[in-house]
Order: structure tokens, then sequence, then C-alpha cells
């Protein structure tokens, strides 16, 4: 399994070097290269999702730097979910950037970044300790920045150096908080129940914070988001959706892998830390959801979305509660597909109508149906409409919830929820309007039919997805099965 996982990460990597060479002098060599590259990805990690947690994980140390710090990976049913989230995303983002870059002369240089982060994005899915995540986890955080500045303009490039002016002072906090950690239990391996003991130092605090804090720059977390409304409108709309789908979540993975297998559920507990980082999460969901209402760029109201949405995960994982971490985990996954897809869509409008307001996509489905089904479906699986897949996780936290009695968490969830109707609705009462209500609109904002077949399979995968793991959540290898799995291995109701 360690195998698989290092030959998972090895492709994309692989890829990324090869689109220097062959895959910059022809396009039809980068395609190549990025679709079988993906491909292969994908079949790996549905390989690995498929036998996660089968058996007890098996270490493959890769190069020991110094004791206790060797680069080292490790397979889990944890590891296994975010790195099929990945793998399949990236195959669809793919497709459309095919598409997208069809004009574009810096294609290559898109592709090889975008399988350089992806490759980096499964390293940090399967470390096996703080520092092999830190290692994937910093250097995908720093290449993410030629992907948001991508169009070279100057919105990019403000865009780019917002995210620049978040993410350095976050990497130094993950590192004071690795150093603390290091120097005080001598231990930064993951392992079910932590490896603080019951004598808390005061050092455990400040490692929390840093880390938490650090961490949470990424993961979107209030008030650390700053960066987040502004690079998603700026960068391309396929890294957008791969941005919000799992960079994005790449933030809050670490925060939960740090959590609970560095910390422990227990010394957690006994800390009293965890209602803190609820209250944040809280609070952003509430705050970004009220503030995606009062925005007309389309691609601005889904990046306020995707905080709103992602502040569920880290509220959840805050009960300590297995039944909620294992929802949060199926709504990590789960977000991805359907936040990516209607990224996909908001490009698919701005390629073939040129459109990127919501006030512009007046009666737009009659022109692009087919981008007009699956942005419906992908909105009323945000909201959480049974029986697609943000149905799933949403239903799993709010059980764990009531059944714990945390009223204010489970009315937090109800009222994003209802939040996410009301700025997706003015997008869907846009779209689906009558055609003649909308013959003043300027024929550049009409739109001239659906995008090409590639972006076109891109989109109606996303949906796929979405429609598949809610109807069959409970199927091996699916999201909702490895989240349970998952969450009982963290919450120390199961042996890995």
């Amino acid at each position: 399994m360690a195998l698989l996982a290092l030959a998972a990460i090895g492709v994309p990597l692989a890829g990324a070097v090869l689109m220097i060479g062959p895959g910059r002098h022809s396009r039809r060599a980068a395609a190549a290269i990025v679709v079988v590259a993906t491909a292969v990805t994908a079949g790996l990690c549905l390989l690995l999702a498929a036998h996660a947690g089968a058996a007890p994980p098996a270490g493959l140390t890769l190069i020991q730097l110094v004791p206790p710090m060797p680069i080292a990976l490790r397979v889990d049913a944890m590891g296994a979910l975010f790195a099929l989230t990945v793998a399949l995303l990236g195959v669809l983002a793919t497709l459309h950037a095919l598409v997208w870059l069809r004009e574009d002369r810096r294609y290559w240089q898109y592709h090889a970044v975008l399988l350089l982060c992806m490759g980096l994005m499964l390293l940090v899915a399967f470390a096996a300790n703080l520092i092999t995540l830190l290692v994937g986890y910093e250097l995908f955080s720093l290449a993410a920045f030629v992907l948001i500045v991508h169009q070279r303009s100057p919105k990019a490039f403000a865009a780019g150096f917002k995210y620049l002016a978040y993410i350095l002072p976050a990497s130094a906090l993950t590192l004071i908080g690795t150093v603390l950690l290091v120097f005080h239990f001598g231990s930064i391996e993951f392992m079910p129940g932590g490896v603080l003991d019951r004598a808390i130092p005061p050092a455990a605090y400040v490692a929390w914070i840093c880390l938490v804090l650090g961490f949470g720059v990424k993961a979107a977390l209030f008030p650390l988001h700053g960066w987040v409304p502004d690079a998603h409108p700026a960068a391309p709309a396929p890294f957008s959706a791969v941005l919000s789908g799992v960079m994005v979540a790449t933030g809050s993975f670490a925060m939960l892998r740090v959590l609970f297998e560095l910390f422990g559920p227990a010394a957690l507990g006994q800390m009293g830390v965890m209602p803190w980082l609820g209250t944040a999460a809280g609070v952003g969901v509430i705050l970004a959801g009220v503030l995606a209402l009062g925005e007309d760029d389309l691609k601005r109201r889904l990046a306020w979305s995707t905080i709103s949405q992602m502040g569920y995960v880290l509220l959840a994982a805050s009960l300590l509660d297995t039944q909620a971490l294992a929802g949060a985990l199926a709504h990590l996954a789960n977000h991805a597909f359907i936040k990516g897809g209607l990224f996909f869509c908001a490009g698919a409008f701005i390629f073939s109508a040129g459109v990127h307001k919501v006030s512009e996509l007046g009666g737009l489905a009659w022109r692009m149906p087919l981008t007009a089904v699956v942005l419906t479906v992908l909105s009323l699986a945000l909201i959480g409409v049974p029986p697609l897949s943000g149905f799933v996780g949403k239903w799993m936290m709010g059980g764990a919830m009531a059944a714990d009695g945390a009223l204010l968490p489970l009315s937090v969830l109800l009222l994003g929820s209802l939040l996410a109707a009301l700025y997706l609705w003015p997008v869907l009462a846009a779209i689906w309007s009558p055609a003649e209500d909308n013959a003043a609109v300027e024929p550049p904002a009409r739109g001239g039919g659906d995008p090409p077949r590639l972006m076109c399979l891109a989109l109606a995968g996303s949906a796929l997805f979405s429609l598949l793991f809610g109807l069959a959540a409970v199927v091996t290898g699916y999201p909702l099965g490895l989240a349970v799995r998952a969450a009982a291995v963290l919450t120390g109701g199961a042996t890995p």
C-alpha cells in the first residue's frame, strides 16, 4: 500500500517534469501527458481507497533527515479519502483546462504546476508524520501562487501577493508549533490517540495556537480567510475549482491530522481549547454566507461560499464526536466535487458567454442547457437537498449535534444551509428566467451555447459524482464509508 502511495505521488510529479520538456513544445504532447498522469493517479488512488483500513497501515521511510524526522508515507482511511478526492477532481479539472487554455501560450506551465501541486497534495494525504506533511504542504502552497497569477493581470498579481502575505506568516507559525512539539514531546509521528500524555505543559497550548493559526490560513478559518475572495476570481476557472475544492480543504485536512493524531482527543478535551476553534468556524459559516449574498461576481460569491462550507468541517470536528467527525470528513470530500463543479460552471459562462456576474446570467439556460442543469444540481447539493451528496455530511454532522445536545452548533449548521439557499437562489432564478424577459441583454452576455465537449465532460462528471456519492453513500471506497472508518480511528473508537 505504501509503495502504491509512492507511485501515486510520483506519477504527477513525473508528469510535471515531462511537461517542461516535450509538453512545452507540443500542445498534443502536453495534453497526452496531463491526461495520462491524472488518469493513472486517479486509478492508483481508487485502488488505495478500496483497500484502505483493511489492515494496519504499514509505513515506508523515504529519507531519514535527523531522528526523529524521517520523510515517511502511510496509507490509512483518512489519507485515502483525501487522496481520492484530489485525484478525481484533478481529472475533471484537467478536462476543463484543456479547453480553457487552448489559446494560452503558457498552457504547459499551467499543466506542469498543477501536476506538481497534485503530487504534493498527495504527499500531504499519505504523510506518516508532521515533517512529511509540512514538506508537501509548504511546497504546494508556494507553487499555487504561480497558478493564482497565471493570467498575469494586475488583478491576478494583487490577489497573488495578498495570498503570499497570508501564507508566509502562516508557514512561520506552523514551523514554531512543530519545533515546540518536537522538543517537548519528542515525537511528530501521526498515531491514533496522539502523543501527548495527561500532563499538559504550557508549551502544548502555544503549539496548538501556532498550528491552528498556521493551518487555519489555508483552511480559510475566520478571521484568516481574507485571501480567498480575491484569489478565486483572479485565477483561471479550472484552477479555481481545484483551489476551492481541495487546496483550501488541505488546510482543514492538515489541521485534523495534527489535532487528532498528535494532540489526541483526550488531551484536547483536557486542554479545553476546541470550543474556541468551533466558535471561529461557526462565525465563519454565518459571516461568509451573509457576505456571499451581496456579491455580484459569481466566482467571488462562490469563494465566500467555500469559506462558509469549510467552516462546517472544523465546527463539527470541535465537538470531538465520532459521528460528527465522520460527517465532517465526508463533507470535506463531497464539497470538493460540488464546489469544483460550480466553478466549472462559472468558467463555462465566462468561456462561452463572456459573463462573470450574476446580474448578467439572465436567460442563459435556454442557450446553455447542460451548464444550467449542472449548476442547478450542484446548487441543490450544496444546500443539502437529498439525495445529493451535500446532504450526507450535513445529516451526519447535524445528527451528532442533536444527539449531543449541541444546539448552538446545530443552529449554525441549519442557518448556514439557509444562507446557501439564499445566495444560490438568485443565480438559479437569473439563469432560468424566460429568454424573452432578457431581450435587452447585450448579445455577448447572452451566450452562444454550451462549451466544447471536454469542458462539458468536466461539468457532467462533477454532477455525476455529487449524485453517486449521495445515492450510494455506503458503497465501499466511497467518501462516507472511508470517513466513518477514519473517524472511528481518529477518535479512538477503533484500531487502525
